[in-house]
């Protein structure tokens, strides 16, 4: 019981965190192009003073309850490289990574005021695709 707890918790904590990012990528660029630029400000600034209040725990319950449940299928008794499963968590844990190096970059770049490498501007659109790809093999995880 305690396990599915958290994954319901994970899951929930996936919602939000891929919901922000597809609204920044697919929905606010909408606003922008069709309402102007200072709804589109407007707006975004809201979302972001909410934002910042929830996002942060979100990620981190994300992060503690993912790495709570990789310790389930790859620890000492069952190994590591032993099965497809396994492989494709790492696979998924290698995902994460890259979106955590991004998010550290980010927040570097803004403390510091420097300006990110043109690569970094699309940001949230590579985390995108990184969240769709870990949510599709984290189906595959267990039909493969």
């Amino acid at each position: 019981m305690e396990y599915t707890l958290v994954q319901i918790i994970h899951l929930l904590c996936a919602i939000i965190f891929i919901g922000f990012i597809f609204a920044d990528v697919v929905i606010f660029p909408v606003i922008k192009n069709k309402l102007g630029e200072e709804t589109y400000t407007n707006t975004i600034n809201a979302i972001v003073s909410r934002g910042l209040k929830i996002y942060p725990p979100i990620v981190l319950i994300l992060i503690a309850s993912g790495g709570y449940m990789f310790t389930r299928y790859i620890n000492r008794e069952l190994g590591v490289f032993n099965t497809s499963l396994q492989w494709i968590l790492l696979l998924k844990l290698l995902l994460v990574l890259l979106i955590v190096l991004g998010v550290i970059y980010t927040m570097y770049c803004k403390l510091t005021k420097k300006e990110p490498v043109a690569f970094m501007q699309r940001f949230h659109l590579y985390a995108l695709i990184l969240s769709i790809a870990i949510v599709i093999l984290a189906k595959l995880m267990f039909v493969v």
